[in-house]
């Protein structure tokens, strides 16, 4: 019976950490590190799962084979997080305006293309629990933002090169914009 048990609780930590793993994907405090979160959250799952199945399993050839399959699919969830982290490319910022811990980061997508794409970003925090979101998403061929400003503590601000002004709501502990602006065009509002 104690075999059982420790089975039933080690599934239980599984369950409870795939809630958190479900909790980081929807991301409701726009966290910047959130994937790195997600993937450890992910990988003690699969290994918290795997230890479960073998503490249920009798000594021998169905332990070596649990464990076997468990550390293969911990390997592989390792090498595509890896992969992942490759393939994913980092901003460069262009501007930054500070209001207290919060601060307005104008960033250069689209390294080394001929026309880099530009966006502006909130940031709060700081560390591994540092959120950011995004206000202003721009369009290829667009000049990067002419000013970006906050307006109040709960108000921000994106002027461009051809005069339209986006202003969007905040909200203070989850760091929500609405609306987050997309223009469509780079030569108008």
């Amino acid at each position: 019976m104690p075999r059982l048990r420790r089975a039933v609780v080690l599934a239980a930590c599984a369950v409870l950490v795939g809630a958190l793993a479900g909790l980081a994907v929807a991301d409701p405090f726009h966290l910047r590190h959130i994937r790195w979160f997600t993937a450890g959250l992910v990988l003690l799952a699969v290994l918290l799962v795997t230890a479960a199945f073998a503490v249920v399993a009798r000594r021998g050839v169905l332990r070596v084979f649990v464990l076997v399959v468990g550390g293969i699919a911990a390997l592989g969830w390792v090498a595509v997080v890896a992969l992942a982290d490759q393939v994913s490319v980092e901003n460069r910022e262009v501007s930054e305006v500070a209001d207290g811990d919060r601060r307005l980061v104008v960033v250069e997508g689209a390294l080394g293309a001929i026309d880099p794409v530009y966006a502006v970003v909130l940031r709060s925090g700081g560390g591994p629990f540092e959120q950011e979101t995004v206000v202003y998403q721009g369009v290829e061929a667009a000049p990067a933002p002419a000013e970006v400003r906050f307006v109040d503590p709960d108000t921000v601000e994106v002027r461009t090169g051809a005069g339209c002004a986006y202003r969007s709501e905040v909200e203070a502990v989850t760091l929500a914009v609405d609306p987050v602006h997309r223009p469509l065009r780079a030569d108008g509002c």
